[in-house]
């Protein structure tokens, strides 16, 4: 009977385990739903600060040199682009002479002796002269001693649109490389520079130490410099007399 028992009593059957609960398919949705307004909102944030950032902003070159054309980027193409020199006839912070002539200008570094020979005063800034003529004679003078002509607008070498004075970026489209001096007893002394300023050392610094024409014609005769009794006699100078046209045929001899 208590075999019975026990028998029965194993044939209870027993309780089933409920299956694990699923979230329902519409609550998944929503929640990719929001994860992908969220990721596309912030992407779009971030293509937007990225298409305003400064790095597409336009940058400005400027060279240090003529032999040195290594440039930077600087963040100033909104402000107002400086005139490049020269500006005027002569200025203490440029430190050379120019004049303008047939869309173009002439440019000569000048000793002390020379600034005064041509009516320049070296101790303040002198403008140029808005009458083509009285520019014109100024001119002449000014390519008696040795300037050389750049052609204007400035033709910039290539990944340069400005630069602090023409001559430091542009190569003259008539060089000139004639020292010149003036006696007062006439004639002219001339010195072909053509080679450069190096074998001239340290001796050719006597140039700008001359107190007088006199002076600065012994140091050419003694850097090996010939003394003429006109320009019109030594081919050199004479060139410097006649147009540009003339000038730049005669110079070819360098």
């Amino acid at each position: 009977m208590a075999c019975d028992r026990d028998e029965k009593s194993t044939d209870v059957p027993m309780a089933e385990v409920p299956p694990a609960s699923k979230p329902p398919s519409s609550s998944r949705s929503r929640h990719i739903a929001i994860y992908t307004i969220v990721f596309t909102v912030c992407i779009s944030i971030y293509s937007l600060l990225f298409l305003l950032g400064p790095h597409f902003n336009p940058t400005t070159t400027k060279p240090s040199s003529l032999n040195d054309m290594s440039w930077l980027e600087d963040d100033w193409p909104e402000e107002p682009v400086e005139p490049f020199d020269p500006i005027k006839r002569y200025s203490i912070a440029y430190g050379k002479v120019a004049c303008w002539q047939n869309e173009g200008v002439w440019i000569q570094d000048l000793a002390p002796v020379e600034l005064s020979s041509i009516g320049v005063d070296r101790f303040q800034d002198t403008e140029r002269s808005l009458n083509q003529t009285e520019e014109d004679e100024f001119c002449t003078r000014l390519r008696m001693c040795g300037a050389s002509f750049w052609s204007l607008p400035p033709r910039w070498p290539e990944h340069i649109n400005w630069c602090e004075s023409i001559d430091h970026c542009v190569e003259p489209d008539i060089n000139v490389n004639l020292t010149t001096a003036f006696p007062k007893s006439g004639g002219v002394c001339v010195l072909d520079n053509t080679q450069g300023w190096e074998k001239f050392s340290p001796r050719g610094l006597g140039l700008y130490n001359a107190l007088t024409m006199e002076e600065r014609c012994n140091v050419i005769k003694r850097l090996g410099g010939k003394f003429c009794e006109s320009m019109q006699a030594c081919p050199e100078t004479a060139a410097l007399l006649g147009d540009m046209e003339v000038v730049n045929r005669s110079l070819e001899y360098d």
